[in-house]
């Protein structure tokens, strides 16, 4: 239940910004997805439906996505279905059930950085940027460690078509992954992310060098070396050991996806 004395509703990014500082306590509210499961009355709560955040289009070459644009809003944008064999509106597809993706925002699921995100290596992958109200434009692996109070205004992936792969494993349809990849090739070399590790996706810094170093043929040792520097860890769905042993092979088919692009 989503429960509140005071609420805030401002008409542009920057009232927006302006409300988060001066109420650093208060929750920014995009679609309240998770936020009204908990049981706690905030005594204010921020609600960004006004500020007119709500679009996805493409812009000087980029796919531009409002943080207030739902999950289906970017999973039916047919451009994007077309872009790197759909692996956004593929990565959002397996989010629990039309009705939660038809209110659960884009914005709402970057920011919040969940361990279980099945969006964000997605869109690592696609090497996308994000635009804030006072941060600018970052990366969003830059993001991903990113603290200061702020408003997440947009997200913006370059139109470049890349070799990317994505897997997400679930014990069934629709419930939250235990597990989450994707990986890129390009001509700087491979980049390989793990998330649900249960924490936020992140890099593999080693496992990527040694790919980029050594190629398809190292994928094995890339995977045993991605399981070994992520701090995987245990948690209701599955073990710490489990997450390393599943690492080690999602690795290797996601290495084999990009490798048979086309």
């Amino acid at each position: 239940m989503l429960a509140f004395s005071k609420v805030i509703q401002p008409k542009t990014v920057a009232e927006a910004y302006e409300a988060a500082v001066k109420n650093k306590m208060a929750p920014l509210l995009a679609s309240g997805c998770w936020i009204r499961l908990g049981r706690r009355i905030w005594p204010v709560v921020i609600d960004l439906s006004e500020i007119g955040l709500r679009y996805v289009k493409e812009e000087n070459n980029e796919f531009v996505i409002g943080a207030m644009a739902t999950q289906s809003d970017v999973e039916q944008f047919e451009p994007l279905r077309q872009f790197v064999k759909g692996i956004i509106p593929a990565g959002i597809h397996e989010i629990l059930g039309v009705q939660f993706r038809n209110m659960a925002t884009m914005g709402g699921s970057v920011a919040s950085r969940f361990g279980f995100s099945d969006i964000i290596p997605a869109l690592l992958a696609v090497k996308a940027d994000v635009v804030l109200a006072n941060g600018g434009r970052m990366s969003l692996e830059d993001y991903m460690t990113y603290r200061d109070r702020d408003i997440l205004v947009e997200i913006r992936i370059p139109n470049h078509e890349v070799p990317v792969a994505i897997e997400a494993l679930r014990i069934s349809r629709g419930d939250f992954p235990y597990l989450t990849g994707s990986i890129r090739k390009d001509e700087t070399g491979y980049a390989v992310y793990v998330g649900t590790r249960p924490g936020a996706p992140m890099k593999a810094v080693k496992a990527s060098a040694l790919l980029t170093e050594k190629g398809a043929a190292a994928a094995k040792e890339a995977g045993e070396l991605a399981a070994e520097e992520l701090n995987l860890q245990k948690n209701s769905h599955a073990s710490k050991e489990y997450r390393q042993a599943m690492t080690k092979s999602m690795v290797v088919r996601l290495v084999k996806e990009v490798e048979a692009w086309n």
